[in-house]
């Protein structure tokens, strides 16, 4: 039995297309008020739960979190499909970046929607709905990305942002900085990602020293780019993930397990796996064999459950094209890993989201 979806004020899929509806005066899904520009400042993995862990180290960001809403994520909690929600307007489902490494069967080819979109996978082959910054672009805004480098040519960046000028800046700081001088020019709708916390949690965890000295940081400047806004600029502050971390112990290898034997791969991330099987598998059967085996450790669905639980929307062509065969959903703070598909990389991390806990999908939304 699935949770339910929480009833939280509104989806991150909901908040850059506020932004874009604001700045003409219209009425916007999150109730954002009018202003002549605006800027969405995503922080990667910076959930609640984490803002509030981390009261010590971010005390600006924690007294505008105590009065503020919070949003829901979407599902799963992983970056690709957030971000996908974000640049689209749509939830989970709608677009095709249904999770972070997806199989493509017509390609025989498993795919990393974060790092190879390129020729052999186009970008709007996965995500081909229209996205607001091309909605933006039309109405003859001023419609900018400020990111790190390395992502200004990806093809992540192609399907979810591809009319947008991007900016890069080397640092957090510098990023503000360049948002602030956009935010000057009227009609801007300005989107700046900031990746570092995600990447340190990944590494560190989010207890590290390294962690809460960059979310220290981070609230320095955010607090000082909010006092020092342009006239008449407006930003929202929001994530697409919480982050949590799990211990080794924690880890569940599925290869251990002779319902794994047929497994042709699985994707997702270790806190929502998605497995794909052989075309001939009897996925009952199969679903069956994997509950007796793993009872305890995981829960396995199908997606059709995940769509009537209402975790995911009604599937597009284009998410159906990579859509797995059945879900496993570990329980409590497990992840789990088959070592004949997970990086080693993948296998040290200590900061780990994707899954249905509060503290993976509950995101801030901050209005300044």
């Amino acid at each position: 039995m699935l949770p339910s979806v929480p009833k939280s004020f509104g989806r991150l899929s909901e908040a850059n297309l506020s932004a874009f509806l604001a700045l003409d005066g219209h009425n916007n899904p999150l109730g954002l008020p009018t202003r002549q520009s605006y800027v969405v400042i995503l922080i990667d993995g910076l959930g609640v739960a984490n803002i509030k862990a981390a009261g010590a180290h971010a005390a600006f960001l924690n007294r505008k979190l105590s009065e503020s809403k919070t949003l829901f994520s979407g599902f799963p909690t992983t970056t690709a499909s957030s971000l996908a929600s974000l640049a689209t307007g749509k939830n989970n489902g709608t677009h095709g970046f249904i999770g972070y490494r997806v199989f493509d069967r017509s390609k025989a080819r498993a795919i990393n929607l974060l790092n190879d979109l390129g020729d052999e996978f186009p970008p709007r082959l996965y995500q081909d709905l229209e996205t607001i910054s091309e909605q933006a672009s039309t109405k003859g805004l001023n419609v900018i990305t400020v990111g790190p480098a390395e992502y200004a040519e990806s093809g992540f960046t192609k399907a979810t942002t591809p009319t947008a000028k991007y900016i890069a800046g080397k640092t957090i700081e510098q990023r503000f900085e360049l948002a602030k001088r956009e935010l000057s020019t009227p009609r801007s709708l300005i989107y700046l990602y900031v990746p570092e916390l995600d990447q340190l949690a990944h590494r560190f965890g989010s207890n590290s020293t390294k962690w809460l000295g960059t979310i220290e940081e981070l609230d320095s400047i955010v607090s000082k780019f909010t006092k020092a806004l342009p006239k008449g600029a407006g930003a929202i502050l929001t994530a697409d993930h919480g982050v949590i971390d799990v211990p080794k112990s924690s880890h569940v290898f599925l290869e251990q397990y002779s319902a794994f034997e047929d497994l042709l791969m699985i994707g997702g991330d270790p806190r929502a796996g998605y497995l794909y099987f052989n075309e001939n598998v009897d996925l009952q059967n199969k679903r069956d064999s994997l509950a007796t085996q793993l009872i305890g450790l995981v829960d396995v669905v199908t997606v059709e459950e995940l769509v009537s639980a209402g975790w995911l929307d009604p599937l597009s062509e284009a998410a159906s094209r990579v859509a797995p065969d059945l879900v496993l959903l570990p329980k409590g703070e497990r992840v789990i890993y088959h070592r004949g598909f997970a990086k080693t990389k993948s296998l040290e991390m200590i900061g780990q989201h994707g899954g249905m806990s509060k503290a993976e999908w509950e995101i801030p939304l901050l209005v300044f």
